[in-house]
């Protein structure tokens, strides 16, 4: 499924709204790595306060990553693409998105700072503000949701706080499912989102081995976007264009033939599940995670490696068929 966020008006201040034409707004605010199930509930909270209040809902968030930013050497893995955030947010309702430029000297802000650059600048009236029950902001987090509502009820607009999602694994998060991805356990990161983890990148010539001593043919994609699960061999949709095709993908470094010389670098190969698939090289693709089939191994040999095969396309197949007919594993794909 594609969404279309071509209507969405982007900027990069509150203030170039009224650019737009747009003078009243309810802020949906936070990082959104992932749109998580978490993340979804503040921007419906944010959707249904716009609509009670006449105001244009509006989701201000930051770029990059605060943490790219704070700690420059461990930044996170985006678990999505700007792309991608754009167009689940448009799926959603949202009308506009502010990507507010995260530099040193804005994590520095006080929260009465903050406050003053985020919504008191500019001629856009904020009339509401949704965010998590535990989000922080300003140097040190010194911000909370306290001081969030006290400050909206002296400037007359409505603070909404949202309740984490917890589970029995404790509050979602992106951080957690990072960990699930870091695992290899796509489907508790699956949970975690709402949907399928996802990858996205170019279709790229390989080293012609899956299909000529394998005789299974793959798609060797350049991943840019997302992040990988573990090494292994997992069933996932494959998304080209509006086309989508069960698959069984392979992500490790080839050790049944010694990693083609290149030691440590992953490759990600997608087997189509299909007759007749179609020429997939210079094509963008995505691939949604459904489920891990095995670690990553090295056999004894090609042949042995190709005699294995089978069984991963049967497992993959029936992880496939059984997310299918069940509607609570439905997701929106990756566009």
């Amino acid at each position: 499924m594609n969404w279309n966020s071509s209507d969405l008006i982007c900027c990069n201040s509150p203030a170039e709204l009224a650019d737009h034409g747009i003078r009243d707004v309810v802020f949906a605010i936070g990082t959104f790595d992932g749109l998580h199930r978490g993340h979804v509930a503040v921007v419906r909270a944010m959707l249904e306060e716009s609509r009670r209040l006449d105001a244009v809902p509006t989701v201000l968030t930051f770029h990059p990553h605060p943490r790219a930013v704070l700690a420059p050497d461990s930044p996170p893995p985006l678990l999505m693409s700007r792309e991608r955030k754009l167009g689940i947010l448009a799926s959603l309702g949202v009308r506009a998105v502010v990507f507010l430029p995260f530099t040193k000297d804005f994590a520095a802000l006080s929260p009465e700072g903050f406050l003053s650059r985020c919504l008191l600048s500019g001629s856009v009236r904020v009339r509401g503000v949704c965010v998590g029950s535990m989000w922080r902001f300003g140097a040190h987090g010194a911000g909370d949701v306290a001081f969030l509502k006290q400050r909206a009820n002296e400037l007359g607009f409505v603070c909404r706080a949202v309740p984490e999602i917890r589970d029995g694994h404790g509050i979602v998060s992106s951080t957690k499912i990072r960990e699930a991805l870091a695992a290899g356990d796509v489907e508790f990161a699956a949970y975690c989102l709402g949907r399928r983890p996802a990858v996205s990148g170019m279709v790229v010539s390989g080293y012609g081995v899956a299909g000529n001593t394998l005789h299974c043919a793959t798609a060797n994609l350049d991943v840019r976007c997302g992040m990988l699960p573990a090494n292994g061999v997992y069933a996932a949709f494959a998304v080209v264009g509006n086309e989508r095709f069960p698959a069984v993908v392979n992500i490790g470094v080839a050790p049944t033939f010694d990693s083609y010389g290149n030691g440590g670098l992953v490759r990600v190969e997608a087997h189509l599940l299909t007759d007749g698939a179609p020429d997939l090289y210079g094509k963008e693709m995505a691939l949604g995670f459904a489920a891990r089939i095995r670690g990553e191994r090295k056999f004894a040999s090609p042949e042995e490696l190709a005699a294995r095969i089978p069984e991963d396309i049967r497992l993959a197949l029936a992880a496939l068929n059984e997310q299918k007919q069940s509607s609570a594993k439905e997701e929106l794909m990756p566009s």
